[in-house]
């Protein structure tokens, strides 16, 4: 058959219809994958985006909290502040069941002797009154009524105390006063100090010295032994030699023997009298914080956004760990799913 006798068939209006169709079809077909594909881009660009700005976020949350400062109590002990707002009411800060007012502490005072603890309470107030000299010499009176006394006082002119809001800040030089007073009554010792003047602030911290007590009088009870033994052997020496070397041990055993119980006196003289150092400032004129200005608030404009941004970077760095252990989880997870579906494409392709 010869290519001028080659006839082709026929194409009706049904078959250009259906060629069409198919046409058409793949074209769709095309266009939606291609529109599937960018789609995926979109929401996998706009997912790295919105996990970007969590990580931020939480950064921005994380970093403040990293970087705040909390009250820190003494080891063993703890601390207690003032809370002016309380009405003079003995806040506990730390460690330590200390009741929640000043009813509660006044408790613990009392108590300590029933529980068998021994511990050494120390307190530090700052006190705003308009004559300091005569504030401190009353807070000695009180002291000596109390049945304690005047350990150390300083009288000198000082400026008086800057303040921003309620809060003072004392000066090292200046008035002040440290006074022992009897631990049972330290709490109200303090509460009666408003009569004074205005308490600026006031901490009491506590440290449990039970376990040193009771170890120096342990070493205080072998030593007395020891030294009453080699008594009994320099009463039987037989000899000169054996005199002199008990009487020298003797001399070894009581020096120490006397060092250990002025440490247990001094130990004990601590937990039956609290130290309690008073700062006594006059009134101080009260600062504006508030900015002023256009230069004011920019300054404050830009250290809000410096400790902003610290925060940020002190948050990431303490997210980076997490992310990047993330990381690899996800990385591994792609590629297991990755390598699934090339089975699937594997097991349901015909075979050659």
């Amino acid at each position: 058959m010869t290519g001028p006798d080659l006839e082709l068939p026929e194409l009706t209006p049904e078959r250009q219809d259906d060629i069409e169709a198919a046409l058409f079809a793949d074209i769709r077909a095309e266009v939606s994958r291609s529109t599937k594909q960018s789609q995926r881009r979109r929401r996998r660009a706009w997912g790295y985006t919105g996990a970007a700005a969590a990580v931020i976020l939480v950064a921005g949350f994380v970093g403040p909290a990293l970087s705040g400062t909390g009250a820190s109590s003494s080891a063993g002990g703890s601390v207690e502040l003032y809370d002016e707002g309380a009405g003079g009411a003995m806040a506990p800060e730390a460690n330590g069941d200390l009741g929640g007012d000043g009813g509660g502490v006044a408790e613990e005072n009392g108590s300590t002797a029933a529980t068998g603890r021994e511990v050494v309470a120390t307190s530090s107030t700052v006190l705003e009154a308009a004559d300091p000299a005569s504030a401190v010499g009353e807070i000695g009176d009180r002291a000596d009524a109390a049945g304690g006394y005047v350990e150390s006082m300083n009288v000198s002119a000082a400026p008086p105390a800057e303040s921003s809001g309620d809060v003072a800040t004392s000066f090292g030089d200046g008035t002040w006063i440290t006074v022992r007073v009897p631990a049972d009554t330290l709490s109200d010792f303090l509460a009666d100090l408003d009569d004074v003047g205005e308490v600026r602030s006031s901490e009491i911290s506590r440290e449990d010295v039970t376990a040193q007590s009771t170890d120096l009088r342990a070493r205080i009870s072998a030593l007395q032994t020891s030294v009453d033994r080699l008594e009994s052997l320099i009463s039987d020496a037989a000899t000169t030699e054996d005199l002199l070397t008990a009487e020298e041990a003797l001399s070894q055993r009581q020096a120490e023997l006397d060092s250990l119980r002025a440490q247990s006196d001094a130990l004990a003289d601590d937990v039956a009298l609290s130290s309690a150092t008073i700062t006594v400032t006059e009134p101080g004129e009260v600062v504006a914080a508030d900015p002023q200005g256009f230069g004011d608030g920019f300054a404050t404009g830009w250290n809000a956004l410096v400790a902003t941004v610290n925060g940020i970077v002190l948050g990431l760095g303490f997210l980076l760990p997490w992310l990047v252990v993330a990381g690899i989880v996800l990385a591994i997870v792609q590629v297991v799913r990755r390598a699934r579906r090339r089975a699937r494409v594997r097991n349901g392709s015909p075979e050659a």
